[in-house]
């Protein structure tokens, strides 16, 4: 076993007497912890494609589903993955910002649905703007860009299927 496998058995022991003693606590914890994994794991996905020699992540996956992209397709993808690196930036930051300023237990919101609402929001408002945005292009459904989403692979992980 690596030391990376024992890392959440060590944890877990750690973490058990405080979740004896303070059960509540210790549930709100756990809901902060997997809040952060997920919205600070999509930021380092958005924002990280955005380094200098990295092709950002949304022209990856249009580039998957068009081929190759049009420069003001390329430009408006780029433009959309800052947007979604700003998106989950502040997802991030909010919960935080509503329990040192907001109403009581308002730090809630965005853990228990509120970013996954402005989320489907934020994605329905740009399918609506890319079509006028973008002109004279073949736009795909959304089903289309999800499969495309879910079938992805980057091209290490296809060497690594086409290997095994």
């Amino acid at each position: 076993m690596s030391k990376w496998h024992a890392l959440p058995i060590l944890f877990a022991i750690l973490f058990l007497p405080f979740a004896a003693h303070w059960p509540q606590q210790t549930i709100v914890l756990d809901g902060i912890g997997f809040y952060s994994l997920a919205m600070g794991a999509m930021l380092a996905s958005f924002a990280g494609s955005l380094r200098p020699g990295h092709e950002p992540l949304v022209s990856t996956l249009a580039r998957h589903v068009h081929g190759t992209l049009r420069d003001d397709v390329a430009r408006y993808t780029r433009r959309v993955t800052m947007f979604w690196s700003f998106f989950f930036a502040i997802a991030l930051l909010l919960p935080a910002a509503l329990f040192l300023w907001g109403p009581s237990g308002s730090w809630r919101w965005p853990m228990t649905g509120g970013t996954i609402a402005a989320a489907v929001f934020a994605m329905a408002v740009e399918a609506f703007l890319r079509r006028i945005v973008i002109r004279n292009f073949d736009h795909v459904s959304l089903r289309t860009t999800i499969t495309a989403f879910r079938d992805f692979r980057p091209a290490s992980r296809q060497k690594e299927a086409a290997d095994a």
